[in-house]
């Protein structure tokens, strides 16, 4: 039996928002819930419904899952997909697909190994892990494997799977100890001085692959205030998009100050006393 089209099933339009697709399955669980119904015959039927429910609601309320299903439907459609990019690529000594994180992915590369290598679906390949830096999933890269040649495009995300040769690579990330990826955005802490909070400064940070970004520090930033330097991220694999830098400034108090510093400060405006 096809499977029922995840919006009718929540009963929701395509531009639903995830306010909307939470309420839809709130209504539905309490609807459906196999232990309002104590007849047997009935149960049968709302647990189907049900679960129906709840896979809709896993895969809608997920952005990447739901962004891949919108593109390719069920794993059946994601598979067609795959065999008919295959189709125009025949020439392509190694071929790969980047599914990313969703979507069936057992399902899509059972398909591809029973087509291309005569893999036997009652078994699971062997998944061949591939260790990259964060770094290397900035910028893409070629990793040789044996004999195969594998391609890493820019922007992967840790865990996504590839498919070369007939075989399975995961594509492990190493965290950084500089940036942190949060999706296709790269966060950085940087430390300054309360003063050079008040006065604002200028800063030059070095980016994954070398190149130096110039920006301002504005004057009077706040403590934990971010600074974004637009479309300098992560590229998304998987669509036209480029993330941000996200800069976060710590400000410290110096605890030891000279008494010329002490002097110069006890100038600036401020207030003798407070009352709370």
């Amino acid at each position: 039996m096809s499977k029922r089209d995840y919006y009718d099933v929540l009963g929701l339009a395509k531009n639903a928002s995830e306010d909307d697709i939470k309420k839809a399955y709130r209504k539905m669980a309490s609807k459906y819930h196999p232990d309002k119904v104590t007849s047997e015959a009935e149960k049968a039927s709302v647990e189907i419904k049900f679960k129906e429910a709840k896979e809709a609601y896993e895969t809608l309320s997920d952005s990447e899952k739901r962004e891949t299903y919108d593109q390719y439907g069920h794993s059946g459609d994601a598979w067609a997909h795959a065999r008919s990019h295959n189709s125009h690529h025949t020439h392509t000594e190694h071929r790969t697909w980047n599914f990313g994180d969703s979507g069936d992915i057992n399902h899509i590369f059972e398909e591809l190994f029973k087509h291309h290598s005569g893999f036997n679906t009652h078994s699971q390949p062997q998944t061949i892990v591939i260790n990259i830096s964060l770094k290397d999933a900035y910028t893409g890269r070629i990793v040789k494997r044996d004999d195969t040649t594998i391609v890493i495009p820019r922007g992967i995300r840790s865990g996504t799977k590839l498919y070369a040769d007939g075989k399975m690579y995961r594509i492990d990330v190493i965290q950084d100890a500089k940036f942190k990826r949060s999706l296709d955005d790269l966060m950085v802490d940087i430390t300054i001085s309360a003063i050079e909070a008040i006065l604002g400064m200028n800063a030059i940070l070095e980016h994954l692959d070398g190149t130096r970004l110039q920006f301002g520090i504005p004057a009077g930033i706040q403590n934990g205030q971010i600074v974004k330097l637009a479309n300098t991220g992560m590229k998304n694999p998987e669509i036209n998009h480029v993330g941000d830098m996200l800069v976060r400034i710590t400000i410290i108090i110096p605890k030891d100050l000279s008494e010329n510093d002490k002097t110069l400060l006890k100038n600036l405006p401020r207030r003798e006393s407070i009352n709370i």
